[in-house]
């Protein structure tokens, strides 16, 4: 559905007004950098980082002959996750791709030891020789490795699923060309899901993910990697510290990014996500601490309270290490839709004094999936869904202004840690069908593409600076249409949100890079 002509030329001319009525509001809008949020590293994940594509491997699944799926005895892995042995009649399966979205051709399977491999769904295997597979893959193929067999005294090790293309390249740069170029577009690269942040049980170094794991979808990547991504894009990293993290692990962690990470890049760092909304586990975590410490008699403000205290000390180990605190943009994370939490989180023992950005999540359309609201909604048409956005789009800029208000009298900057569309059903309106197809067709209209230029705009004439968008790749379901790109092959004259984030970058070149 569109506008009509005449209210499209006018909110132009209204637009254009608004932008072009001070150089200060003109300076803001070309300077404004975007971050991105990349999606989960899992084997169902559309994006594809890794050109070996068992690096996004689920669990293995213990299979037994004659039994039913998935049920077969209890599996003895190495520390680094291979199978280390197999009881007669017993297999091991992995599945990668299983939501497509990578390339077809001949792929490689690479790997060490002794025993047999085989492949299932949309892999066909071309020809063996000891230690290499070569395969056919289907496009979007659903990849099923299947262990056979492995020696005891050898085990099959080091597994590698090679794109086609990448056999003699993929060590000395893992990643994936055409995910390259598209994170190109973002000045700050959000790892949130990268490190598994929400619901996290790392506590000490020794137990975080490593290069080495057999798959970077078990426990979250690496860190190596998200290194390496980020010097190889030249973007600066946004780190989200688990919330159990000890001292130890938050001060090995700044090391080794002190260490590997190019010197020109600074660095964000957030105490875990969202440890304001209840729904998380970090969340209850720093509710229990709260209470623990006696930092408030209100318990939402305990939470909110520890949370502040918690980063402050976080950002000390970090300055310590850094020797300063130049390359750090150390944030507090704060919730969008209620201005007070920011200012508690950012006045609780003077936090802003050791602070840098507040960060909140400024998503429209959020409402329109509510329980109570979702018959209603599910009824609209695209034109009053839209219409429906832009007055939330609205609201929100009244809320931006006073956190910006609040953070800058405090002398920070206000920053997004997520932001977009917020169109999918909520609790029991998840399962509505009419409202989920309503949302997807929206995700896909043109007038998308409008409403995050509009909101982009909003964002940055009410105060706000970087603006970190959520996500990058995801299939939509009724668990929301998250993603800018729904594949990472999608063209993107069929994605508008994607557009979006490619016009408003363009205009902004006194920080992008060509």
């Amino acid at each position: 559905m569109r506008y009509s002509c005449f209210l499209r030329s006018a909110f132009c001319l209204f637009a254009l007004a608004l932008f072009c009525s001070t150089s200060h509001a003109e300076d803001s809008h070309r300077n404004s950098p975007l971050g991105i949020n990349l999606s989960h590293v899992v084997d169902y994940s559309t994006e594809m980082p890794f050109v070996d594509v068992f690096m996004h491997s689920r669990r293995w699944i213990s299979q037994a002959e004659g039994k039913p799926w998935g049920q077969g005895p209890k599996l003895e892995l190495t520390k680094d996750g291979w199978v280390k042995s197999l009881k007669p009649g017993q297999y091991a399966s992995a599945l990668m791709c299983w939501a497509g979205g990578n390339p077809q051709g001949r792929y490689v399977c690479l790997y060490e030891g002794s025993g047999k491999i085989d492949f299932k769904m949309g892999a066909r295997v071309i020809k063996r020789s000891p230690g290499r597979i070569e395969l056919d893959v289907a496009q979007n193929g659903q990849i099923m490795l299947n262990l056979l067999e492995t020696d005891s005294n050898n085990p099959i090790h080091n597994i590698h699923l090679i794109m086609p293309g990448f056999e003699r390249s993929w060590k000395k740069d893992p990643f994936y060309p055409h995910f390259i170029e598209r994170c190109r577009l973002f000045r700050v690269i959000r790892f949130m899901d990268w490190m598994d942040t929400n619901g996290s049980e790392i506590q000490e170094w020794s137990q975080r993910p490593k290069p080495t794991d057999s798959s970077q979808a078990w426990k979250g990547v690496a860190l190596e990697y998200m290194i390496d991504l980020s010097n190889k894009l030249q973007a600066d990293p946004w780190f989200c510290v688990p919330h159990l993290a000890s001292d130890d692990y938050v001060r090995q962690f700044a090391m080794m990014t002190k260490e590997k990470l190019n010197p020109n890049q600074k660095i964000y760092i957030e105490y875990s996500n969202e440890v304001w909304n209840g729904q998380f586990a970090q969340a209850r975590y720093a509710a229990k601490r709260g209470r623990e410490l006696r930092l408030s008699k209100n318990a939402f403000q305990a939470q909110l309270f520890y949370h502040s205290k918690r980063s402050v000390e976080i950002f000390k180990i970090w300055e310590e290490v850094f020797g300063g605190t130049e390359r750090l943009v150390r944030v507090l994370g704060s919730q969008s839709a209620n201005p007070w939490v920011s200012e508690q989180v950012m006045t609780f023992n003077n936090a802003w004094k050791h602070a840098d950005a507040v960060a909140i999540a400024p998503y429209f359309g959020g409402k329109l999936g509510r329980p109570q609201r979702a018959s209603q909604t599910a009824k609209m048409s695209l034109k009053e869904l839209f219409r429906e956005c832009r007055k939330n789009i609205a609201e929100n800029r009244k809320k931006i202004k006073t956190v910006a208000s609040q953070a800058n009298k405090l002398k920070l900057d206000v920053i997004s840690y997520e932001g977009g569309q917020h169109l999918v059903g909520v609790g029991p309106a998840q399962n509505n069908q009419q409202l989920m197809n309503l949302f997807i067709k929206a995700n896909r209209d043109p007038e998308m593409k409008q409403l995050y230029l509009e909101d982009f705009a909003s964002w940055k004439v009410s105060g706000g600076k970087l603006f970190t968008v959520f996500s990058s790749v995801a299939r939509p379901s009724k668990y929301g249409s998250w993603g800018m790109l729904e594949t990472e092959h999608q063209k993107t004259n069929t994605a508008p949100k994607y557009e979006a984030v490619i016009e408003f970058t363009r205009k902004n070149k006194a920080w992008w890079k060509e």
